[in-house]
Parts: structure tokens; C-alpha cells; sequence
């Protein structure tokens, strides 16, 4: 990003609230929401980095990845089943946010 455009914002009286809300968050939304986006997948999918740290406390450090996990071993099968399915459900959502963010993006930059 070009720091010209903040320069000439506050030259012209913005303030930094006004800076950043109005020259630096357009200028970073793509990358941003794109930023939020990888991050929610590698949330949904994360399994051993949180059972090792964690220790797979349930109600308290328990995540949806650990409780399909914990559900299968306990032969509770269909908690289990309806926890991937909802996790199935997520990924595909935020697949379908990914496309949409990006075909924004490609909108915007054809203009």
C-alpha cells in the first residue's frame, strides 16, 4: 500500500480514526477478508497442535474437531456423524465466502 494516500489524507485534516477507516481499510479489505477467511479454515481443521496444548478439556478446551474425535472413541457415533457433518457444512461455507470474496475482487480490479 502507498503511504502517499495516508500522507495526503492528513495533510488535507484527517484525522487517524478518519485515516484509517476511509484510506487504509479499503486499500487492505482484500487481503483482509481474505486473511479471515484462511484463518476460519485452519480453525475448522485444527486437531493436533490443540489436543496436544490443550489436553482436550470437554466444555472448556474442547473443539469440534476434538469432539468428533472424543464421540467416535466413546461409540457415540451419531453425535459424532452430525459434528462432521456440521463441520462439512462450515468448510463448504467458507469455500462458498472464499468465491464470492474473490470474484469481488476480480469485479474491482476490472473496473
Amino acid at each position: 500500500m502507498d503511504l502517499a494516500q495516508e500522507e495526503a489524507a492528513r495533510s488535507l485534516g484527517a484525522n487517524q480514526l478518519q485515516v484509517f477507516w476511509h484510506v487504509t481499510l479499503p486499500n487492505i479489505r482484500w487481503g483482509l477478508l481474505y486473511g479471515v477467511i484462511l484463518t476460519n479454515a485452519r480453525a475448522m481443521g485444527e486437531f493436533g497442535a490443540v489436543s496436544v496444548i490443550s489436553g482436550n478439556i470437554i466444555g472448556r478446551t474442547q473443539t469440534l474437531t476434538l469432539f468428533v474425535e472424543s464421540a467416535y472413541k466413546e461409540y457415540n457415533s451419531e453425535a459424532a456423524f452430525a459434528a462432521a457433518v456440521l463441520l462439512s457444512c462450515l468448510a463448504l461455507g467458507t469455500l462458498w465466502v472464499k468465491d464470492k470474496v474473490e470474484q469481488a475482487a476480480a469485479a474491482e480490479a476490472a473496473k
